[in-house]
């Protein structure tokens, strides 16, 4: 039987003491052989170990893989969080993607600062990862496929078992009771035709396929680090006030390949969807091009990429303009679908309003006008010389008293109600 303790002792080592290790435990051979193991070390070494459970509610046998987990972790005195998650499968989307993307979030809001979650992903996980990313058509990143190390929120994600193969951890779980899935061994899913179909047959040829690979992933991820590097370079060159925002005079300036490598790398900082390849094209050949004046967009489901004048701007996709006035009890910060409202003293001037006024916030339909330094002036115009980009216009919240505009956040007060002394400046921080 294999031996995990002096690896799993030198994963404990290596992080602060008195810090939670958790084992993400499905019942199944794999994390059972985990969480037997850690539960070996834990007197020794004097660690706070405890189980969570994802209860994804895909299977008639669900709630009964639960009861054996949580009977099991009783049995080893292991705390077991059991966790119920909704997975918002949309068409044309994995569903073993959706599944892994709403367990990894359910898991991470456990977590305390520098907390460890185990997960038990072997060597034959890994060889399926990168035949799976290669028969996508991944890049360097995907081929890394899974990383031994990785942050997760606040915490730490680790998978100790990467060296291991499935019949050595078999060979260790022999004498233990774990969960067959019974939808593993359905091949209509991908991950199973090559676990049942294809690997099989590659491992008569070449028997150390799991070497092979494990050791393509290593070199893909050293060279994934590279390209980030080379990113991070062309994006401090090219980023500018804002970190949504690229200089367009700058980002010409590097080569194609470059720009596409940087242009991934800033959309993913940003938490947006990298779009397919023919939209990145899209960006540089429609985009870096325009004439100053034009506003051109390339849209994608879960991000957005617009220019205005020098600029490149990136965004979630943007919500529709609120329609309905929106009641405001000043000056108590308020949040809007995209940003927030906030109030704060200034010395001279701003807004001469008493505590608790009650104020309407609406939204732009055109023909509206401004009272300020004396002038009646169009809102439109005040926010084009105000040089606010075209789709941020319509997000703009005019302030109301009793069917009087008497302030737009970021442009000013008008006249009738600017305070002579102390006032209030009304700002607006946008989320786009």
């Amino acid at each position: 039987m294999i031996n995990l303790s002096s690896h799993l002792s030198n994963i404990i080592h290596s992080y602060p003491s008195g810090k939670t290790f958790w084992i993400a435990y499905s019942g199944g051979m794999d994390s059972h052989v985990l969480l037997h193991a850690m539960a070996q070390l834990r007197d020794s070494f004097k660690f706070k170990l405890r189980t969570v459970h994802i209860n994804h509610n895909l299977n008639p046998q669900a709630d009964k893989w639960a009861k054996h987990c949580q009977h099991i972790c009783a049995e080893l005195a292991v705390t077991c969080e059991i966790i119920q998650v909704q997975i918002n499968h949309k068409p044309r989307e994995s569903l073993e993607a959706c599944a892994r993307t709403a367990r990894y979030k359910a898991i991470a809001k456990l977590l305390e600062i520098d907390d460890v979650v185990l997960t038990a992903q072997h060597a034959d996980d890994q060889t399926e990862t990168v035949l799976l990313q290669l028969l996508r058509g991944a890049g360097v990143a995907g081929l890394a496929a899974m990383p031994e190390k990785s942050q997760l929120g606040i915490g730490w994600l680790v998978r100790p078992l990467l060296n291991y193969s499935h019949d050595q951890l078999f060979e260790y779980a022999k004498y233990l009771q774990w969960i067959e899935d019974d939808s593993n061994a359905d091949t209509r899913f991908d991950r199973n035709f090559l676990r049942h179909e294809i690997i099989p047959i590659l491992k008569q040829r070449w028997d150390s396929i799991n070497k092979i690979l494990s050791r393509v992933a290593n070199n893909q991820a050293e060279a994934d680090k590279l390209i980030k590097i080379l990113a991070e370079q062309d994006l401090q060159s090219c980023v500018s006030k804002e970190p949504n925002q690229l200089l367009i005079p700058s980002l010409v300036n590097i080569e194609p390949i470059r720009q596409r490598n940087l242009l991934r790398f800033w959309l993913k900082q940003l938490n947006l969807t990298i779009p397919s390849a023919a939209q990145l094209q899209h960006i540089i050949d429609d985009m870096l091009t325009a004439r100053p004046e034009r506003q051109p967009l390339v849209s994608w489901q879960g991000g957005e990429v617009r220019r205005y004048k020098q600029h490149l701007f990136a965004m979630p996709n943007l919500p529709s303009v609120p329609t309905d006035t929106i009641t405001w009890l000043f000056p108590n910060p308020i949040n809007l679908p995209f940003g927030q409202l906030r109030v704060q003293k200034t010395q001279s001037g701003g807004l001469d309003l008493p505590l608790e006024t009650t104020l309407q916030i609406r939204f732009r339909k055109n023909g509206e006008f401004f009272q300020l330094h004396n002038h009646k002036q169009s809102v439109k115009k005040l926010l084009q010389t105000a040089q606010i980009p075209a789709w941020q216009r319509p997000f703009i919240p005019l302030i109301y008293l009793d069917d009087i505009l008497i302030a737009i956040p970021n442009i000013g007060v008008t006249d009738q109600f600017i305070s002579q002394t102390n006032g209030w400046q009304v700002s607006l921080s946008l989320i786009f």
